[in-house]
């Protein structure tokens, strides 16, 4: 695609020397930036070969982002009965020394472990007789419904009469 074209250059009052001398230094500086279709297209089909053939798992950025549990699974494991005895203030420490790998150790193993090693991270156990029991509203659960007078005849409830 031309910058120019001759007809206007003639037009401006140029000469035909000057006109060839414009499109040949405008046809210079778009060739300079010109690649073949050809050369392109033999350039991606060898960038897309290569892509391929990496296993992307092997990378050290891949393995990275697996190494480490997410922060959603952090975040769930955290409301499991495993961390129910870790201290709040602790628990992105007690999680940073639990083993994450493909096979590694229930938590609930790996915290007792760490409950012998670093016990000023958990909270003390609590005996059978400090746990909290169930809330109790109103009268005790135990026993009968009241039963107020017992009145079997019907001279005695409409009348009242006593005995």
């Amino acid at each position: 695609m031309a910058l120019f074209k001759r007809a206007d250059l003639k037009a401006k009052g140029l000469t035909d020397d000057q006109i060839e001398y414009l499109m040949t230094e405008s046809n210079r500086a778009l060739a300079s930036d010109y690649s073949p279709k050809s050369d392109i297209e033999a350039q991606i089909a060898a960038a897309t070969k290569a892509a391929q053939a990496t296993d992307y798992t092997q990378t050290e950025e891949y393995k990275a982002l697996t190494s480490r549990a997410s922060k959603a699974d952090q975040l769930e494991a955290y409301m499991t009965k495993d961390f129910e005895g870790v201290k709040k203030p602790y628990l992105d420490i007690v999680w940073e020394k639990l083993d994450h790998g493909e096979k590694h150790k229930p938590y609930g193993e790996q915290i007792a472990e760490l409950r012998g090693a670093l016990p000023d991270l958990f909270a003390a156990e609590k005996t059978e007789e400090e746990q909290p029991t169930k809330p109790q509203f109103g009268a005790p659960t135990t026993g009968n419904m009241p039963t107020g007078d017992k009145k079997t005849r019907l001279d005695d409830i409409w009348f009242g009469k006593k005995g």
